[in-house]
């Protein structure tokens, strides 16, 4: 919980937050807002085998009202943690399937982009893949962990990775689909 909470470490809870209820109420661990993270394309869906389609979350193709609101373009809603550690895929568009990556992807997004995105034939990464190029200035870059560069260290090691995915687990409630 310290690593989730901490600002300059996991910061989930800038999203995910931890705290109680003005009525008391346990934590939902989300704020029911939208966030662009630049998760990387997947593969395995089959309409991402066409170069041209992008699934832009607010801004569509399956939501019209908002495609004028370009700043919201490729956000989705940030979803609750309460039974994370039960789900078999993550994201929008399923591209992690354990939790430990997701966690890994988080943290290293921005200091080892080439693990996640793939490289062109020149050598640079293609950061944001499953954006237009017109529209990767959404994703957020801002908040720890995003702010990073690379040749900086993660905002969290192996360790710490583990231990917060350890503490993710502790949100799974008993229920069952």
């Amino acid at each position: 919980l310290a690593l989730f909470n901490n600002p300059n470490k996991g910061n989930c809870a800038a999203c995910h937050s931890s705290a109680r209820g003005a009525d008391g109420s346990a934590p939902l661990f989300t704020d029911f807002s939208y966030d662009n993270l630049g998760v990387p394309r997947n593969a395995r869906i089959p309409a991402t085998r066409d170069p041209a389609y992008f699934d832009l979350g607010l801004c569509g193709p399956d939501r019209t009202d908002l495609v004028a609101r370009i700043d919201l373009c490729g956000a989705f809603k940030v979803p609750t943690l309460r039974n994370v550690a039960t789900r078999k895929v993550f994201f929008h568009n399923g591209t992690f399937t354990n939790l430990t990556d997701v966690v890994r992807f988080y943290v290293t997004r921005d200091t080892n982009p080439e693990r996640w995105y793939p490289v062109n034939a020149d050598g640079t990464v293609d950061k944001f893949d499953d954006l237009p190029p017109a529209l990767r200035a959404n994703v957020n870059t801002t908040e720890v962990p995003y702010n990073r560069r690379p040749g900086m260290a993660p905002a969290l090691n192996e360790a710490e990775i583990a231990d917060l995915v350890q503490f993710l687990g502790t949100l799974t409630d008993g229920y069952t689909h």
